[in-house]
């Protein structure tokens, strides 16, 4: 594996949506974005309610990606380039073309839009046509259902659990699910992921005029 693959600057662009690297600049939206703190319930960093929370995520992720294990991604709606939430490459293990997809969350205005199932497919594409990877694995929550049952809409096959192998934020040990779609596997969760895309959708929600009130 090269060992400038999965490096920054990537942007990654489909017709609902596009990955851009993560600035520094984009922390007033993205707090705008995390407007519901159900959307952190599962995150292993907790929520998202201020400035300083969104900042030490960015500096975070910024880290991981100077130390080359994290490609961090802000998740943009097209055609107006809103941005509606984050996600990235992870535990990128060069040696072995191996990489985790995970660190998603968006505005709930945008569920049950392509903006999701768009971004996977930019992500998975990317890492096996153009990187070259083998192996591309995601995880969730063992109490995240609806994940799991997202993941394996979409292809993933589950390989088991981890019990209990991180502590949360609230002190609850969490188990992680772990999927997997290998190389010889993306051709048919290609196919899976376009059939889905090339539904009839309306396009996402605007943004709202006023931004959410924080000051309670």
């Amino acid at each position: 594996m090269r060992p400038e693959s999965l490096r920054a600057p990537l942007t990654l662009t489909g017709r609902w949506v596009e990955l851009v690297p993560l600035e520094r600049s984009h922390a007033e939206a993205l707090l705008a974005a995390a407007h519901d703190p159900a959307i952190f319930r599962y995150f292993r960093s907790g929520a998202i309610r201020t400035r300083d929370d969104v900042d030490r995520l960015i500096d975070f992720l910024l880290e991981q990606q100077a130390a080359g294990t994290d490609l961090p991604f802000t998740t943009r709606v097209l055609p107006d380039h809103r941005i509606v939430g984050m996600t990235r490459y992870l535990r990128i293990d060069r040696a072995n073309d191996g990489v985790e997809i995970g660190g998603t969350w968006l505005d709930p205005r945008v569920q049950r839009t392509p903006v999701n199932t768009e971004s996977k497919y930019l992500l998975f594409r990317h890492a096996f046509e153009v990187e070259g990877y083998h192996r591309v694995q995601l995880q969730t929550d063992l109490r995240n259902e609806r994940s799991q049952r997202a993941i394996e809409r979409v292809g993933g096959i589950r390989e088991g659990a981890l019990r209990e192998d991180v502590l949360l934020p609230d002190a609850y040990r969490r188990s992680s699910v772990y999927y997997s779609v290998l190389v010889a596997e993306w051709p048919q969760v290609k196919q899976r992921l376009e059939g889905f895309l090339a539904r009839p959708w309306p396009p996402p929600p605007a943004a709202p005029l006023h931004p959410p009130d924080r000051s309670s």
